[in-house]
């Protein structure tokens, strides 16, 4: 079997981490979550994993987060099943696969590098579109806006802990601003997790570094009256029933100092427009 290469950016390196953790879940007695498309284009790639294969603690939490992401999302579209939804830095994710209801209109939104690794894989639909450019910039929002109108949950799974503080505020701007109503979702770090999780996550494999924390996720609303906390899964908390997954002594700390346990998170925030007060008796 041919394999496939890939050349991937400093950041963008780290969908590998995350299609790994995924892939290689298929494998436990109870899995956190069944990804056998992960489990497949890990088989396909020509990439390093072995040296992933010690990192228990990375590979345990990113399927506890995606997990939560599900969770969250897949409520959402409960409720609002009409709703489009953009990923943002979908990388090699298969969230579309794992939720798709038969009717969303979905948009898989990632730097041309991944994109293109991407493409390898899967295939767009009259329901699917790839936008390969930075959600940083603004290109991209036309692409979206001439497919369709009206609010639309935005996904950001481990994407935002590699933004500065500014950058993660100015991308909650320019959504709230550009598609008024909608929602994002997202996963943050205490500024402290911040501090000592590069000695021990699998991301120490790559270049790439976290910069962005949050001592409290209702600090947000903090930086715009548009801005509403909906809901927030942690990472373990809400999944105690995987703390045993943990190395000992992580799982020994959590144990003894449950704090730990709220210290990562999956957060849902609406993006209310500046009308917030009739848009949240819609909502």
């Amino acid at each position: 079997m041919n394999l496939t290469t890939v050349n991937l950016g400093t950041l963008q390196e780290t969908l590998l981490i995350t299609l790994w953790a995924r892939a290689v879940e298929i494998n436990q007695l109870d899995p956190i979550l069944t990804d056998p498309i992960a489990a497949d284009i890990l088989t396909r790639i020509d990439y390093d994993f072995q040296k992933l294969l010690q990192e228990k603690s990375s590979q345990t939490a990113v399927c506890i987060r995606g997990k939560a992401f599900d969770k969250i999302v897949s409520e959402f579209l409960q409720k609002y099943p009409q709703t489009p939804v953009v990923e943002i830095g979908a990388g090699l994710n298969t969230r579309f696969e794992r939720l798709d209801n038969g009717s969303l209109r979905w948009f898989d939104l990632d730097l041309p590098d991944a994109m293109t690794v991407r493409k390898s894989f899967f295939e767009e639909s009259d329901r699917r579109q790839f936008i390969s450019a930075s959600v940083l910039e603004t290109e991209w929002i036309e692409s979206v806006n001439a497919s369709t109108d009206g609010p639309i949950l935005f996904i950001a799974e481990g994407v935002l802990l590699y933004f500065s503080e500014q950058q993660v505020k100015t991308l909650f701007a320019t959504l709230a601003e550009q598609f008024p109503g909608s929602w994002i979702v997202f996963d943050a770090i205490s500024r402290l997790l911040l501090a000592v999780r590069h000695r021990f996550d699998a991301v120490k494999h790559t270049s790439a570094k976290f910069q962005w924390g949050i001592w409290n996720i209702q600090e947000i609303e903090t930086w715009d009256s548009r801005y509403q906390l909906c809901r927030s899964l942690y990472i373990p908390g809400d999944f105690n029933q995987y703390l045993t997954r943990f190395p000992w002594m992580e799982y020994v700390l959590m144990k003894l100092f449950p704090g730990f346990q709220r210290m990562s998170g999956v957060h849902l925030v609406k993006l209310s427009s500046k009308n917030k007060g009739k848009e949240q008796s819609q909502a």
